[in-house]
């Protein structure tokens, strides 16, 4: 890698967005994938390169930057979706699913972000939670079930995503504890009682889902979600620049530990 400098860095960041800024959602979801890989390997590992906390708070404050990860984070985000999409497809087919499933290539992350769920939230297997965004590939609900016996509900806005993820779940045998609807932030609350509310990282926009779960919500149930506070991550992450409303209290992060990448922060409703 390169001497990271801010200029040098800004410097990389902006080659690959003029690499990939011309690419479309469209060309994503249909193209061969190694047509473009090699350019998200690299946004990849530049990425995961460290930095100090001023050269990042100078990255983040350059708007020429801001700009052009705005659109190579839009499609990282596409790319990252088609890759569950092909997985959810796969195991859907395969006579083994849970072997499928387990091949996934960030099939390790989601066992650790459920353990940090599962303790940064305290949950007892008895409770039930509640993922908003909650994809094609639910992973993260997956291996709470499967870890610690966790139920759930996936709420997703995409009706293409509730049917595959809604087979994805029956074919691993699972659709009598987690269940998939369709819907967003105003479907809450729902009538069963769920312990905490996971937002997703996808699920958009932030600020609109946060009041209505102020309002939603009754004093003492929690939320979960996550942001990226490591290296040059951050700087993708462009939906955790928000405050919580007054109504919550933040008291837990859990911090990543390999190869999770994401900061869980947990949250509480005082009022």
């Amino acid at each position: 890698m390169m001497d990271m400098t801010p200029d040098s860095i800004k410097a990389e960041f902006l080659q690959i967005h003029a690499l990939l800024g011309d690419l479309t959602d469209d060309q994503i979801d249909k193209e061969p994938g190694h047509i473009y890989r090699s350019h998200f390997d690299r946004l990849n590992r530049l990425a995961a390169v460290h930095v100090e906390e001023r050269v990042a708070q100078r990255l983040l404050s350059d708007p020429e930057l801001r700009a052009g990860i705005r659109r190579i984070s839009h499609l990282k985000r596409i790319n990252g979706l088609r890759l569950e999409i092909k997985c959810a497809e796969s195991i859907v087919a395969d006579p083994d699913p849970w072997a499928r499933l387990e091949q996934f290539v960030y099939y390790p992350n989601y066992v650790e972000l459920a353990r940090m769920e599962y303790s940064g939230a305290k949950l007892n297997p008895q409770d039930r939670v509640v993922f908003l965004g909650s994809g094609p590939l639910p992973l993260s609900l997956i291996c709470l079930y499967r870890q610690y016996g966790i139920e759930s509900t996936g709420i997703e806005q995409a009706p293409e995503y509730v049917e595959l993820s809604g087979k994805l779940v029956k074919t691993l045998g699972l659709d009598g504890r987690i269940r998939i609807v369709h819907g967003n932030h105003f479907s809450l609350p729902l009538k069963e009682r769920c312990r905490l509310v996971m937002v997703g990282a996808d699920a958009l926009p932030k600020e609109e889902i946060f009041a209505h779960l102020a309002k939603a919500l009754s004093p003492g149930e929690m939320i979960s979600y996550r942001i990226y506070e490591k290296g040059l991550r951050r700087l993708l992450d462009d939906q955790s620049l928000f405050c919580l409303p007054p109504e919550f209290s933040e008291y837990a992060r859990i911090r990543p530990e390999p190869p999770v990448n994401n900061t869980s922060v947990f949250a509480v409703k005082v009022n």
